[in-house]
């Protein structure tokens, strides 16, 4: 894969190459049978890299035949060719079995700082340039590289499948499987996380040779327990359903207070633990964003049904937030905006400010529209971070209502009177307190890193529309049947052959049966 990346440097290598044709150094990479020889320029790389300006001066330098000589045995030739590339040009090419992390690591090892700020950055930036499970595994075995590594623990959070589903998984060491463990963003039903677990205690403990564990003794069960000693405060066994618990594999190994702890929250949820107090994990709901993730829906999903304290555990959010608009894939473009947006109900407007960080946005239980008009709604503002009140959440309500959506073709989405404004540039938004309870944000003017627009589907009644679609299928066919037995046969009902009969007796019970599925759900929910 190609990658072509802005130069930093003020210093072109290419024009550097334009002022020599000739090579004075020689740098030999990889092992036997696998070596190759690279042909260079030491004044290039001495610009570029404080390893090479040492290795090349009168006191480090080796020379043969009045050539620089460097040695690089533990570099792979595939990856050292891609890095000489991008000192030399913008362009890197990577090949199947190697990434942008490897040759971000030999750009650290040889000190090549401007380069390794270059793929730090990429890589930061665009998730689609990584490599599963490799990357991660590499960036295991070089911890100091913090940005990287935290990075890397948030993607295979958010998509821990690549990982525990790969051969390499049992490998992984304890402190890295922890810190999949600590995230509250891992992806996984709390179950599944324990299956996991488990499966990496049996591979790692040395003394279990047999898989089926009812042939097991009780010193099996105990080795296991010491194996997964440090990783077992980490899942979140409150968190699956009491009857999930109940029938858990291996619950033998669990401490007793904690089984006694998890026992106590089934019974009283606003007990308050003994034992280690886990936040919410944000699992098994899929969402697409860059800005929010899935506890920071289940709030919003409280305050739009006005729900009182605790907000919605994630696996009980009765919204579906369906991404409809990322401004960064639209280039900031307003008439995209109302491209993708108007005319779709309920939204969700979520905005990261640049270089604060701070998050803030709206609910819309309106359309967007084109045309110039105030509206009047329920809607409100929030913010989930902010400089003022870090990650504490600020709601305000509408107080002003007939002024709380204003719909204006030249904008992008805008609540009250400039409470918030995405101006026509798109790239810069407006915030001043006046038709809402709260200001979410202090300064009054920002720019916009990023913003998102997500259409919010009612779950709950996803389902009665579903209901009603089938009734009024059935309903359809079953007209049309008749209309056509009529007109073929003209009320000659002998000559209705029997396939004919079995149908009209079919899909008149299904009519019956979706009638009575609908009472049911009326009663139940």
């Amino acid at each position: 894969m190609n990658y072509v990346l802005t130069q930093n440097s003020s210093k072109d290598p290419s024009n550097l190459v334009k002022n020599t044709s000739v090579h004075d150094v020689k740098i030999r990479v990889g092992k036997k049978p696998n070596i190759k020889e690279f042909k260079a320029h030491s004044f290039i790389l001495s610009s570029k890299s404080n390893y090479f300006k040492k290795a090349f001066s009168e006191q480090w330098a080796r020379k043969e035949e009045g050539f620089f000589i460097s040695n690089q045995p533990n570099i792979s030739p595939t990856v050292f060719e891609a890095l000489i590339n991008l000192i030399y040009s913008e362009t890197i090419s990577i090949g199947s079995n190697e990434s942008l992390v490897d040759v971000l690591i030999v750009s650290d090892e040889l000190e090549l700082l401007e380069i390794y700020q270059q793929l730090e950055k990429h890589l930061l930036e665009n998730e689609s340039a990584w490599k599963f499970p490799k990357d991660f595994i590499t960036l295991c075995q070089h911890e100091l590289l913090t940005d990287l590594y935290q990075f890397a623990i948030k993607l295979v959070c958010r998509n821990p499948k690549l990982i525990v589903d790969s051969k390499e998984f049992i490998n992984l060491e304890e402190q890295h499987l922890i810190q999949i463990l600590k995230c509250d963003e891992l992806m996984l039903e709390e179950i599944e996380i324990w299956e996991y677990l488990i499966e990496w205690g049996i591979e790692n403990t040395d003394s279990i040779s047999n898989d089926d564990f009812t042939e097991w003794t009780p010193m099996d069960f105990s080795e296991l327990e010491r194996t997964l000693h440090n990783c077992i405060p980490y899942i979140r066994f409150s968190q699956m359903p009491p009857e999930v618990f109940n029938e858990l594999e291996f619950k033998s190994i669990l401490p007793k207070d904690l089984v006694d702890d998890v026992l106590k929250y089934f019974s009283d949820p606003n007990s308050k633990p003994l034992l280690k107090n886990l936040p919410l994990r944000a699992s098994a709901y899929l969402l697409d964003s860059k800005i929010i993730n899935a506890k920071d829906v289940a709030v919003i999903a409280s305050w739009i049904d006005k729900k009182k304290g605790i907000p919605y555990r994630t696996k009980d959010i009765p919204f579906k937030f369906e991404l409809i608009y990322r401004a960064s894939l639209e280039r900031f473009n307003i008439n995209k905006f109302h491209e993708c947006c108007d005319n779709k109900g309920p939204t969700v407007v979520v905005i990261k400010v640049r270089k604060s960080g701070e998050i803030i946005g709206g609910y819309n239980p309106l359309d967007w529209r084109s045309d110039h008009e105030y509206q009047a709604s329920d809607s409100f503002l929030f913010s989930l971070f902010s400089l003022t009140n870090g990650v504490i959440p600020i709601l305000s309500r509408i107080s002003s209502k007939n002024e709380a959506i204003i719909w204006c073709k030249n904008k992008g989405p805008c609540f009250g009177f400039q409470d918030l404004w995405i101006r026509s540039d798109s790239r810069f938004g407006k915030s001043k307190q006046k038709s809402y309870e709260k200001k979410i944000i202090d300064n009054e003017s920002f720019n916009i890193a990023e913003y998102e627009v997500f259409q919010v589907i009612d779950k709950r009644f996803s389902f009665f529309k579903l209901i009603k679609e089938i009734y009024d299928f059935i309903e359809t066919v079953e007209k049309r049947f008749r209309e056509n037995v009529e007109k073929k046969f003209r009320g000659i009902v002998r000559k209705i052959i029997h396939s004919d009969l079995a149908l009209l007796k079919y899909i008149l019970n299904l009519r019956v049966i979706v009638v009575e599925l609908f009472d049911f759900v009326l009663l139940n929910i």
